[in-house]
């Protein structure tokens, strides 16, 4: 008899089994995944300790610095009060004394002291154990107006906040013919005011120092540059190119301001200026 081979699909399909890895059986498996013992982290009792001591060290802290009389307010200092009523300063700064130093709250003290009209600024800290410090900005005056018989300092934007007995020195004067009621702590609404305003701060970028600005019922600004010397700027209106005009002139001949009496810049294409001796005639 002949030997007749397998097919050739069965001899790969032997092949497949006996190189097919053999392990245990699903059921196996699961019951030696159920069957062993799980290991559990024992609990560290020396980190709960030590997490147990800084609790009770941090709530005792706390504790005693909120009811200890070492950290009670007993002195407020005050610094930049000059203008404002220093006396009005410390009465808000007071509420502060007898309370914690931690518990305080400042925004109130300050909301009171930048109530006052001088105030620009205030600004409080903390100076352990047993102290506050109030620091204030105040405003700066860029003219004293005068109407009325009343003096008041003004800001560049009209806000009217110190009231004064008369001219202050260094600071340029203004003075209204045309009255009108002066409030602290109130923008004035006076346009001649703010014409006065414009004009010192076109002097201040032309470096030209005014001493004092008068306006007329009508509206004429007069302005006195010191030294006897005058400019007669009319109405309030091309106030940049007159003040260009001024400083021009005064550049070109220095002396204007000792020889001349005023120069008149009501038409600035056209400026005039009178000497100061009285048979000089305008040029």
């Amino acid at each position: 008899m002949r030997y007749a081979p397998p097919p050739v699909d069965r001899i790969r399909r032997q092949g497949k089994a006996k190189n097919r890895p053999r392990g245990p059986s699903r059921n196996v498996v699961s019951d030696l995944r159920i069957g062993l013992p799980r290991n559990r982290r024992k609990p560290n009792l020396k980190a709960l300790f030590c997490l147990f001591v800084v609790s009770a060290a941090i709530s005792g802290a706390v504790a005693f610095a909120l009811q200890t009389p070492m950290l009670l307010v007993r002195q407020v200092k005050i610094k930049g009060v000059r203008l404002a009523d220093r006396r009005a300063v410390e009465n808000a700064a007071r509420a502060a004394l007898g309370r914690n130093i931690i518990l305080l709250r400042t925004s109130p003290i300050a909301r009171g002291i930048r109530g006052l009209p001088e105030v620009a600024t205030v600004k409080l800290g903390r100076s352990f154990p047993d102290g506050i410090w109030v620091r204030v900005w105040e405003r700066k005056p860029e003219a004293v107006v005068t109407s009325a018989r009343t003096c008041c300092m003004v800001q560049g934007d009209c806000l009217a906040f110190h009231r004064t007995d008369g001219p202050v020195r260094g600071v340029p004067v203004v003075c209204v013919a045309r009255g009108f009621r002066i409030r602290e702590g109130e923008r004035c609404s006076s346009a001649d005011v703010a014409n006065a305003l414009q004009v010192l701060k076109c002097a201040r970028k032309c470096e030209l120092s005014v001493a004092k600005i008068s306006v007329d019922p009508l509206g004429d600004m007069c302005l006195n540059m010191g030294g006897g010397f005058y400019v007669k700027l009319g109405q309030p209106d091309d106030i940049a190119q007159k003040m260009s005009v001024l400083r021009t002139a005064l550049t070109y001949r220095p002396s204007l301001a000792r020889e001349a009496a005023y120069i008149d810049l009501s038409c600035p294409s056209a400026p005039v200026w009178r000497p100061k001796s009285a048979s000089g005639a305008a040029t």
